[in-house]
């Protein structure tokens, strides 16, 4: 039992929601190894956890029907560049959303609960390894409106070719952050991650790139990071 009164033995996300906010702050500050429960129900258990490599698997082919789909009206240094534009775009999204979504404090008993559910669990748990990636079913959402955002401003030729490569980047940021959580992937960047989890969860927002840190003034000040291998 936690200072906050948390079993972590026991399904987690009722007992949150009975902390006032600071407390869930304090709570999650305090990282755990392992993994815990979230629901007593198992069939909810099950779809808060995922395999990584199902990511690339549902939406690399996504990807590349999207690309092909935009080869059709787009010549080939067209469709290149718009692929490629992307992978940057991609990037300012992952650095917006960990930044300004993942890390907003929540307020109320149910922002508690799906703040754990999107980003908490995986500060409280950074080591649980079926949960470093995001499940197909919420990633839907995001995936829909910023097509629907490309979809507005541009041709639909152009808007699938850069949503092609917003997903790329999509999957590369995935299976990197679960790389550098399994420890197969060392370097600057796992170095930099480590150091967001470990030492200062205010800087360090990009994983796949510290493109948009580097812009914005978040970039770590140290390079090393403690680690909990």
């Amino acid at each position: 039992m936690t200072d906050e009164g948390i079993d972590e033995g026991r399904p987690l996300l009722q007992q949150l929601a009975q902390l006032r906010p600071a407390e869930y702050q304090t709570w999650l500050l305090r990282t755990s190894r392992g993994k815990a429960r979230f629901f007593e129900s198992s069939r909810l258990e099950s779809l808060t956890m995922i395999k990584w490599w199902v990511v690339p698997l549902l939406w690399l082919p996504v990807a590349v029907l999207l690309a092909a789909q935009a080869s059709r009206a787009l010549p080939p240094r067209a469709l290149a560049g718009a692929v490629a534009a992307g992978v940057p775009l991609w990037q300012l999204i992952e650095y917006s959303m960990h930044r300004w979504l993942f890390h907003a404090a929540p307020a109320t008993p149910l922002a508690i609960i799906a703040h754990f559910l999107m980003h908490g669990n995986h500060h409280k748990y950074p080591s649980d390894i079926d949960r470093l990636v995001f499940p197909p079913l919420p990633a839907c959402l995001p995936a829909a409106v910023i097509y629907g955002c490309l979809r507005c401003c541009l041709p639909r030729a152009l808007a699938a070719a850069v949503f092609s490569g917003v997903l790329l980047g999509y999957v590369a940021y995935d299976c990197m952050h679960y790389l550098m959580h399994s420890g197969h992937l060392r370097g600057r960047l796992r170095a930099r991650h480590m150091h967001h989890h470990y030492a200062d969860d205010r800087v360090a927002y990009g994983i796949s790139s510290p493109l948009w840190d580097v812009v914005f003034g978040t970039q770590p000040r140290t390079k090393t990071a403690k680690s909990v291998e």
